[in-house]
């Protein structure tokens, strides 16, 4: 299909018959081709080759020549057989979603989509694919069904529904085209676009617990040890030294957090900026196996490690704010 077919009638399908395909051949996750929903007409070169036969029949009679006539005739039986063959290919196929994989803005994610075709004859020539995507070829021939994998690039975060996926041939001859536009109710989840930077110092709290840092110029009373030269004046303990004669210090110690808090407050930028530079977060956290959480306005997730933590953050960060 060439571009200009592919703008029009998808300028077409936002109006008049978009509405009309909705009521005629409704979203479904899975949808079998029949009369019902495939069209079908002439190519450009369908046009040219029935201008041919017109011709022919013209020459026949004019000249009263039975062998163009011969030819003519079987020009045409030619051409309506190419009819049915057209419109048998796609028909009786079923088209299924099989699953999606998500991804994150400005990438091309990933449809599966299952084909089965009845028995008996193969089917060949198809194509499938979304206006503004990528158009992919298949061929049920030997095989009863195949998957074929789909992608449409998103442009913005949250959940992708890429609208009526294209299915047309022009087997066997290229002279007519069937088609037909159906919704199988696919939808991804998007990501935000990742932003990589190195963690900001608010993303690590303080507890009684994890790594000790600043031995000395903290304020948190740890434990008591004896004095040994170098330690503050001011950390020993005059009482205990009157008791027993022996100088003991009071020793003091921070320790930094070793989980990290991602938090929406302590990034910069816009709306969109912020989630994309959590999202980078994220993902660096998660490559280094290091145990991160997430506050998100009024939304909390613990601090946890692995795939499955991963994917509920990011899932947070796609959807947030989306209704």
């Amino acid at each position: 299909m060439d571009a200009a077919a592919s703008s029009s009638e998808t300028g077409f399908l936002g109006h008049r018959f978009g509405r009309w395909l909705d009521r005629r051949i409704p979203p479904s996750s899975q949808i079998t081709l029949s009369q019902r929903n495939i069209f079908i007409f002439p190519t450009s070169t369908g046009f040219a080759f029935g201008g041919l036969i017109s011709l022919l029949v013209l020459a026949a009679i004019n000249y009263q020549a039975s062998l163009v006539y011969g030819v003519a005739f079987l020009l045409g039986s030619t051409f309506l057989v190419t009819i049915l063959y057209t419109f048998r290919n796609l028909s009786g196929l079923r088209l299924e979603l099989a699953g999606a994989r998500p991804g994150f803005v400005g990438e091309d994610i990933e449809f599966t989509l299952r084909m089965v075709r009845p028995q008996g004859r193969g089917r060949e020539g198809i194509q499938l694919g979304w206006p503004e995507g990528i158009v992919q070829w298949a061929e049920l021939y030997e095989q009863e069904a195949d998957t074929v994998r789909l992608y449409f690039q998103a442009k913005s975060r949250g959940y992708l529904n890429p609208g009526r996926l294209l299915v047309e041939t022009y087997y066997p001859l290229g002279l007519l085209r069937a088609w037909t536009w159906v919704d199988l109710d696919a939808r991804a989840l998007v990501y935000p676009h990742p932003l990589f930077q190195e963690f900001p110092a608010t993303v690590s709290g303080r507890r009684d617990e994890g790594e000790l840092i600043d031995p000395q110029g903290s304020e948190d009373f740890t434990d008591i040890k004896g004095y040994q030269r170098g330690d503050p004046v001011k950390h020993i303990i005059w009482r205990s030294y009157a008791r027993g004669g022996e100088l003991m210090v009071k020793r003091y110690a921070s320790f930094v957090e070793p989980r990290l808090w991602l938090d929406m407050d302590s990034v910069a930028g816009d709306v969109e900026e912020r989630l994309s530079r959590l999202t980078g977060m994220a993902l660096t956290a998660s490559r280094r196996e290091l145990e991160f959480g997430l506050r998100l306005g009024d939304l909390e997730i613990s601090p946890a490690v692995g795939e499955a933590h991963l994917e509920r953050v990011l899932r947070s960060l796609a959807l947030y704010g989306v209704a």
